[in-house]
């Protein structure tokens, strides 16, 4: 299989992350916080160790705190819904965003009666900067959510910018990074935001299981979930402090293992250069295809390895299926759970976009596979292939 689903989840991982989660598996694999044996123990090191690894990766010593989730999803709802909203409040996303902020905004907006903006786009697809400005001094916000890198086109958003103007109205900000940490290189003071989520599972090079978020030292979020921690069992209720009041449940110490050599890891490669090559091979040789139309980030913003694509004729999710029948080909199909950016790539007749999303693993054979299967794409292959997956969408 030729895998270029990288922003979905990134695969293969590095051996080192394997190895390391299948012996604290079978040696180790005890409750982090939750024992004074020396496993126990070892475990609390360990977690206490990856934490001090991320706090290091974007320069936010004594400045972030560290809360560890199972995903990023639940990091996100539990710094969404955990943030003390009034009824009348707005909250600011990007056309980008991924389900994971648009759905519990919807549900607050439901129950909460908060109101949803969206930040404008210019004629290229880049954030307008101005009318952004126009738009909160009109309706000041209250929270700004934006997501590092578009998982749809690849668009490396100018959060840094967006942050320093919604900072300016007294916003609480949020940088979705669950496409960026590792990859896009960040300091935590020049981001401006207070939290910033992360997944381990993709530009991390880690496991599932693992994700979570930065937080602000002095910034506070209501516990959403509750429950056994280890710390004050006698309490009913969550600590007082973060970031013990936000992570409740026995934690998932191999994930966590697999994080910390995925992070050792991280610092013998350039993740960024190798898409970065990859990416510019890529949207090089996409045009050699007939009736492709090509969607990437706005001209002369930085552009991730991600890049969407339909060829005239075909539904995307066709597209995607063709590729694996003929050519044992991984792309992703669909709307890739960020629905409010597809109106405005007008790609309503094809369903969607065809994603491609290299990672460090590919190489550019991998591409070149990729556009010889595009120039032989055969409708007539579409009659042999099972049709709950020719309607299935995402």
């Amino acid at each position: 299989m030729i895998y270029l689903d990288n922003a979905a989840t990134t695969y293969p991982k590095p051996d080192v992350v394997y190895d390391t989660v299948d012996r604290y598996n079978r040696t180790k694999a005890v409750n982090p916080g939750r024992g004074a044996y020396a496993a126990a123990r070892e475990a609390t090191d360990m977690v206490r160790n990856v934490k001090k690894k991320l706090i290091s990766l974007i320069d936010a010593r004594g400045q972030a705190e560290v809360v560890l989730t199972p995903s990023v999803t639940i990091a996100l709802n539990q710094i969404l819904l955990g943030f003390p909203w009034e009824a009348g409040m707005t909250a600011y996303i990007t056309p980008y965003e991924h389900n994971a902020v648009i759905r519990p905004l919807a549900l607050l907006e439901k129950r909460r009666q908060i109101r949803i903006r969206t930040l404008p786009l210019n004629e290229t697809g880049a954030i307008d900067l101005p009318k952004m400005e126009e738009m909160f001094r009109s309706e000041p916000p209250a929270l700004v959510c934006v997501t590092a890198v578009s998982n749809v086109t690849g668009y490396v958003l100018p959060a840094a910018e967006i942050f320093r103007i919604a900072r300016r109205f007294g916003a609480f900000t949020v940088l979705d990074a669950a496409q960026a940490l590792g990859l896009v290189k960040m300091r935590f003071a020049a981001l401006g935001a207070d939290v910033v989520t992360f997944a381990g599972h993709k530009t991390l090079y880690a496991t599932f299981g693992i994700a979570g978020f930065y937080i602000r030292n002095g910034a506070d979020l209501n516990e959403v979930l509750t429950g056994g921690n280890g710390i004050k069992s006698e309490d009913p209720f969550m600590p007082r402090y973060m970031p013990e009041k936000m992570e409740t449940g026995s934690m998932n110490s191999p994930a966590i293992a697999g994080l910390e050599a995925a992070l050792g890891w991280l610092t013998t490669v350039d993740p960024w250069r190798v898409e970065a090559e990859l990416t510019e091979y890529l949207l090089a040789r996409l045009p050699e295809v007939k009736g492709i139309r090509i969607y990437k980030a706005p001209e002369g913003a930085p552009q991730a390895g991600v890049v969407s694509f339909n060829i005239e004729g075909f539904r995307a999710n066709e597209v995607a299926a063709i590729l694996d029948k003929t050519a044992d080909i991984a792309v992703r199909a669909g709307h890739h759970c960020a629905g409010l950016i597809h109106p405005y790539l007008d790609d309503r007749v094809y369903d969607g976009t065809v994603r491609v999303s290299v990672g460090v693993f590919n190489t550019k054979e991998d591409i070149d596979r990729l556009i010889d299967a595009l120039h032989t794409i055969d409708p007539e292959v579409l009659k042999s292939i099972d049709k709950q997956i020719l309607r299935g969408n995402c």
